[in-house]
């Protein structure tokens, strides 16, 4: 770790800094405050008061202390723990602050569940996962798994959607969606009597016709590039057997987690 790493995130200038104190802490006379409420006989100090929107706020750089903890990773958390505390001085309040950030970065106590999967120490929470950095339980090693997505949880319904669209197919819900395997230009589809194949090839844009403008000039119309069923047969046993891993994936695995 780099001897200077506690002024490098904490001693960035904090936004509002600039803002000239308004603390004065004045009693209010009756009027100000009010005869019917009751309200406060000292005018408020509190900085979101004071400066609104624009009000003093913490701005530490995390970004050198982050990196600085993922080129750690695969080392035993030990060692880099006593690097850290050579470094960074506890007794300081600038050292327990960032004490407290890495505590906050690195997961310390996670602990194996059923199934061999590491859970955070949450008390009586075992749904929520470890992720981002964490100490092995076991190994004592600094580990780091990629943190969970959360975003749209219906992303891959739409782009599977549109795949099928791009064939002409409307798969408007799961199980219609579901009855599809995209291939390449092949389309499997599941049928009562089993999988059945459509072959498409793709069609370029075609001129349709040429509209003369009142300039003079010819404009061109095309047709848009699309794809086209060619055939469609009944797989065969083994063409089902070379496709198995395509025909047992769920293309909407990652909505229903």
């Amino acid at each position: 770790m780099r001897p200077d790493m506690g002024k490098v995130v904490t001693e960035r200038p904090r936004r509002g800094h600039g803002n000239p104190s308004k603390k004065w802490g004045g009693r209010l006379n009756v009027k100000e405050f009010g005869l019917d409420d009751h309200g406060p006989t000292r005018a408020p100090i509190a900085r979101r008061r004071q400066y609104g929107s624009n009000w003093k706020e913490f701005s530490d750089r995390l970004g050198p202390l982050r990196r600085y903890l993922r080129k750690q990773v695969g080392r035993p958390w030990d060692r880099v723990w006593s690097e850290i505390t050579q470094t960074l001085d506890s007794r300081s309040l600038t050292g327990q602050h960032i004490f407290d950030h890495i505590r906050w970065e690195v997961e310390q106590e996670a602990w194996i569940g059923e199934g061999g999967r590491l859970y955070p120490k949450r008390g009586w929470d075992t749904i929520e996962l470890v992720d981002g950095l964490y100490v092995h339980p076991v190994t004592r090693l600094l580990c780091y798994k990629p943190r969970r997505s959360l975003g749209f949880r219906g992303g891959p319904f739409l782009k599977a959607q549109g795949a099928l669209r791009a064939f002409g197919i409307s798969a408007s819900t799961a199980t219609d969606i579901r009855r599809y395997r995209v291939d390449g230009q092949r389309v499997w589809e599941r049928r009562e009597g089993g999988w059945f194949i459509h072959v498409y090839q793709h069609v370029p844009a075609q001129l349709v016709r040429r509209i003369t403008r009142s300039d003079g000039h010819e404009v061109p119309i095309d047709s848009p590039a699309h794809l086209e069923r060619v055939s469609t047969k009944q797989a065969s046993k083994s063409e089902i057997h070379a496709a198995g891993r395509l025909l047992q994936r769920d293309p909407l695995a990652e909505v229903y987690k």
